[in-house]
């Protein structure tokens, strides 16, 4: 059966406790198909300087958002739309978005660090979800080991942070 996703927007920050939240509400449903199946809150690594050493930390990839996710069955649009507005859902979201995030995941949605190194200015990944994917890197900051990617949501592309440590330049 098909699922329906859509991106849900929450206060930054609480994006944990609101999947936690809507799986909690789903578990008498579980048997209405039109109910919630799954929520999804992705997060990034990112490497952090305090104390005087480097600390991997994890983020939130999409500040204020999470996805929840819906079998389509035999009822109708409008039923769908109706379920929808009742539990506060933003816009659709395609699920080649959706498995496009997942791709560049591990396991528990965590989009790890990536390592590599800049050749001839153009920047080379040795390890990690962006290795082979060099051409989404709009912008690097090397200080603060991060680098902005564009990904499809909502029908247009966005740009998100990830982490990514450049440990050499030739």
């Amino acid at each position: 059966m098909k699922k329906i996703w859509y991106l849900l927007k929450c206060p930054e920050g609480n994006e944990e406790d609101y999947v936690k939240e809507y799986e909690e509400a789903a578990k008498p449903y579980r048997g209405n198909m039109s109910v919630l199946q799954e929520a999804i809150h992705f997060q990034y690594q990112r490497m952090m300087r305090y104390k005087g050493q480097w600390h991997l930390e994890k983020r939130a990839l999409l500040p204020g958002y999470i996805f929840l996710s819906k079998s389509e069955n035999a009822e109708s649009e409008s039923r769908i739309r109706k379920e929808s507005e009742k539990w506060g859902e933003s816009p659709r979201v395609e699920l080649y978005e959706i498995l496009y995030l997942k791709t560049l995941c591990s396991q528990e949605n965590l989009i790890e660090m990536s390592r590599g190194i800049i050749r001839h200015g153009i920047p080379i990944i040795t390890s990690g979800p962006l290795q082979g994917k060099e051409q989404l890197i709009q912008k690097i900051d090397r200080h603060k080991r991060t680098a902005e990617i564009e990904i499809p949501l909502e029908g247009k592309k966005k740009r998100i942070t990830v982490g990514l440590e450049i440990y050499g330049k030739q």
